[in-house]
């Protein structure tokens, strides 16, 4: 059960190295114009000397501060990434102790780039469960270290990135209709395999392709599709209260054209900032939701709809009663 919960605190951590696709022309075999006409993408933020913990500690620290809190109030730390620093520990692990949270259950989820939503479900429940008054969701990515740089149809796609909310109980919950969903990706749509090291018993081949691998057309089928269902599902759960806005994972520009043309949703009812940091796996949608916030496009009363997508096969959404004053 999803304890009674508002978002009172957000924030965003970004790597200080800004890849244009001017300079992507530089190293593969592209041009800003295809870029652009074909994934709605201008540029993206790639770690250099930061890493996935210190732009996830950033985000976390705005998201704790702008919920007029201390790092000692949080009780729950729940963090989404496919691409940390560690296999372990967990990046909430490394944020719990790079901000001196005190003990509290603090722990990843993988879900690709539905990731936020799973950890933000995950984490409203657990506040009921727990007795946890208040928790911190977050998610950080380094995709750029997991990209083939010379494969011009997945580099130009990525980019990092981190997100933070901080969630607290309320006497009115804000976050209603959750849906969490997973499929067998039975043709391997999207994957990064680990490196295999030899053990005494086992020599593995010396050639392993350990990063992102994506069919591009089935990913944007499964996409389109689960987009379309998730926000027709939303919609009929809010009756007579619908949302008006909606902030998707930010994948492809023309998935969102896409939606538009086989459903009754609106091209301005979604917010989309894939123009400056290129999809960031879980992380976009946090970066999507702090731009839509600061930006203005967000108010208190508004309702929207929360919707992810990703490898897995996972998707997931929620919608969401936005109360945060800027």
């Amino acid at each position: 059960m999803i304890a009674p919960v508002k978002i009172v605190g957000i924030g965003e951590g970004l790597p200080k190295q800004i890849v244009t696709n001017k300079m992507m022309e530089q190293i593969v075999e592209t041009s800003d114009e295809w870029i652009t006409q074909r994934t709605g993408i201008r540029q993206r933020y790639i770690l250099t000397d930061d890493n996935v913990v210190s732009i996830s500690v950033d985000a976390s620290k705005k998201a704790i501060e702008k919920a007029g809190l201390s790092a000692q109030d949080i009780g729950l730390i729940v963090a989404s990434t496919l691409a940390s620093d560690y296999r372990i520990p967990s990046l909430a692990g490394c944020v719990q102790r790079d901000l001196e949270i005190s003990d509290c259950p603090a722990f990843d989820v993988s879900a690709g780039c539905t990731g936020f939503i799973y950890a933000l479900v995950t984490a409203a429940s657990l506040m009921e469960t727990l007795h946890v008054d208040t928790a911190l969701v977050l998610a950080g990515e380094g995709v750029s270290k997991n990209i083939n740089w010379s494969d011009r149809s997945t580099c130009v796609l990525f980019g990092d990135g981190a997100g933070a909310i901080v969630l607290k109980r309320d006497s009115v919950g804000t976050i209603h209709y959750p849906i969490l969903m997973g499929r067998s990706d039975r043709e391997n749509t999207l994957t990064i395999k680990n490196k295999d090291d030899h053990t005494p018993w086992y020599q593995y081949p010396q050639e392993q392709n350990t990063k992102l691998v994506m069919k591009g057309r089935e990913v944007f089928t499964f996409a389109s599709e689960v987009l379309a269902d998730t926000l027709n599902r939303l919609k009929e759960q809010c009756g007579d209260k619908p949302f008006t806005k909606i902030i998707p994972h930010q994948a492809n520009s023309r998935i969102i054209e896409y939606v538009c043309r086989t459903t009754g949703f609106t091209h301005d009812q979604f917010f989309l900032n894939l123009s400056q940091y290129a999809n960031t796996s879980s992380a976009s949608i946090l970066l999507a939701l702090w731009d839509a916030y600061k930006q203005g496009w967000l108010a208190p009363g508004d309702r929207l709809a929360l919707i992810g997508f990703g490898s897995g096969l996972t998707w997931g959404g929620v919608v969401v009663d936005w109360t945060l004053e800027s």
